[in-house]
Order: structure tokens, then sequence, then C-alpha cells
């Protein structure tokens, strides 16, 4: 059980207990990619994605 300190706020997580979305794309391979240790901790990913999806620009319509 290693902890982690998130960059963003600081909060000790860890990182095993995070659930990586599984990828959409059924032709990558899992096992070619190496995996990434989160550097944020849930409550701060909630955060960006949010930001994220409301910063999303609204189509024109046509």
């Amino acid at each position: 059980m290693a902890l982690k300190k998130c960059i963003m706020c600081g909060r000790l997580f860890d990182p095993d207990q995070i659930t990586v979305e599984e990828n959409k794309n059924p032709y990558l391979d899992e096992e070619d990619m190496p995996k990434k240790e989160p550097s944020f901790c849930q409550l701060c990913q909630a955060k960006i994605k949010h930001e994220a999806d409301e910063s999303q620009k609204i189509p024109k319509p046509m």
C-alpha cells in the first residue's frame, strides 16, 4: 500500500484503488502500453473532467 500525494490538492491517496476507464478501442492492446500511475486523486480527476466537459464548444446549427 504505497500512498501518493495528489499534485493538485496535496491529499494522500492509494493509486491502486483508482479504477482506470477501459479503452473504447478494441484494437489497442493493454499489454503493449505501460500503465501510468495516476498523479491526481479521484476528486481532482472528477473536477478536471467536469471542467473539460464544460469548456467544449456547442456546435452551431446549420
